[in-house]
Formats: structure tokens, C-alpha cells, sequence
């Protein structure tokens, strides 16, 4: 984990200072927010044993900010945990037509449930925080269409809690682990304002080498698992452009 904030905290410094304008969002795979004020989403997500279904909304624009809610549901169990989020970090354009970008990305996750798991009067809370890196570029750039390509790797400490209770007494037990996601994906960008955006994920290093298998796995996760999701965005709410300079007071 502290390999992994060195050069997050870095670029975070570097997206502060850096003289150049950034575009929120390019590495998620969703077009900037310099010309639009907020985007709403709606993602689904096929896991091994789940499902993942989730709404988000998102603001900015030399950073941005996003906040999201979701389900994750596994009908084999019949169990599902109710999801919530916020995510903020920024792009940093390189290059002469800064069409590539690197990007830090810090998030916060609470997970609720499942309750009363396989029968049993247990409760379940997971609580993740997220640190990392993005990867993108812009493949394709036109009126109509843009395609953006995006990958990204995160480090996530995850505290899962499970709490037991019983008519005599309430017994709560809490584990913690460190993994790591692997995300990629291409956003599909139409007249700047609809995004259809596939990916993958892949979650690993769940179980460091020589340790015991850990309590705090996500829910419906499995190790190495190639988990395949779909996210449609709509960006609205025009900026206001500022009036052009009078060309007197240029010269």
C-alpha cells in the first residue's frame, strides 16, 4: 500500500500545479467535463457468482468527483449487499496534441449486508478504501464520434466486519486484506454527450503468499476472475462560455 500512494500522492500534486488545463475523466473512459457540468451513469457488472447493478453521478471539471450507489446481488445465495461510493481524482495531459493522460484516482466504498446470511442472524458491513493509477488516450477524436481507451491498476485496503447476534449477547468480528484491481475498458463517445463504455476488471493478490485465506474478500469476488461490465453515461448542463475579450484592451 505505500508503494502504491508514493506516486498517487505525487501526480496528485502535480495535477494541483500543472500549468495546463486537465479533463476530468478521460481515464475512466468518459469524455472531459469542460464544456458540460455533471454526467449521470448506470453501470451493470457480471461477477462469477454476482451481479453488480449501480447509478452514479459525477461533477467537475479540472477534477471531479463522483457519487454512486449500487447492489450486488448473488441469486445462488440470495444474498446482496447495498453499495455506496465517492471517487475523486483528475487527468494530466501529455504530449503535443495532449492526447494521452495519466491519472490519480482516490475512493471511499461502504458496503451493507448481506443480512442474516444463509439463515443465520449474522450481518455483514464492508469498508474499502482505494488508491491508484490510470492509463488513457484518445484513439479517435471527432464531432460524432471519440473512442477512448482507458486502463488502470488500484491498490484497495478493504475492513470487512461481520457482526453475530443472538437473544444473550451481540459478537462482532473484523478482518482486513490488501488487493489489487486491474481495470480496461474504451469509452464510446457520440456528439459528446452519450458514452457507451465496455470493460473488465480483474481483483488479485487476495491471498498473500504463505498467509491463511482471508476473511475480507468483496462480496461476490473471486480471485483472478475476468469480470465483464457495461456503464452508459449522459453528459448535461451546459457551461456558460465567457464573452469574448474586447480586442481593444488586447493591444
Amino acid at each position: 500500500m505505500k508503494r502504491a500512494r508514493t506516486p498517487v500522492v505525487a501526480l496528485a500534486l502535480l495535477a494541483v500545479l500543472a500549468p495546463g488545463s486537465l479533463r476530468a475523466q478521460v481515464c475512466a473512459g468518459f469524455p472531459s467535463l469542460r464544456d458540460t457540468r455533471f454526467r449521470v451513469a448506470a453501470s451493470a457488472a457480471s461477477y462469477t457468482y454476482a451481479t453488480a447493478l449501480g447509478v452514479s453521478l459525477t461533477a467537475g471539471r479540472k477534477v471531479f468527483g463522483t457519487l454512486g450507489a449500487g447492489v450486488t446481488h448473488d441469486g445462488e445465495l440470495h444474498a446482496s449487499t447495498y453499495d455506496l461510493s465517492l471517487e475523486g481524482g483528475a487527468d494530466i495531459a501529455f504530449g503535443p496534441e495532449r492526447r494521452v493522460f495519466l491519472c490519480p484516482v482516490a475512493a471511499l466504498s461502504v458496503s451493507l449486508g448481506p443480512h442474516d446470511f444463509l439463515l443465520q442472524p449474522e450481518d455483514y458491513r464492508y469498508v474499502s478504501g482505494t488508491l491508484g493509477l490510470g492509463l488513457a488516450a484518445v484513439a479517435v477524436r471527432g464531432h460524432r464520434l471519440t473512442v477512448l481507451p482507458a486502463g488502470g491498476l488500484r491498490a484497495v485496503r478493504l475492513r470487512a466486519t461481520r457482526t453475530y447476534t443472538s437473544p444473550e449477547e451481540t459478537i462482532g468480528w473484523t478482518e482486513s486484506d490488501t488487493y489489487l484491481l486491474f481495470t480496461l475498458g474504451v469509452g464510446l463517445v457520440f456528439n459528446e454527450v452519450l458514452t457507451i463504455r465496455p470493460g473488465v476488471t480483474v481483483p488479485f493478490d487476495f491471498v498473500p503468499p504463505g498467509a491463511p485465506y482471508p476473511f475480507a474478500v468483496p462480496f461476490g469476488r473471486e480471485e483472478r476472475e475476468v469480470s465483464l461490465g457495461i456503464s452508459v453515461g449522459i453528459n448535461f448542463g451546459r457551461r456558460t462560455r465567457s464573452p469574448p475579450q474586447d480586442p481593444a484592451r488586447l493591444q
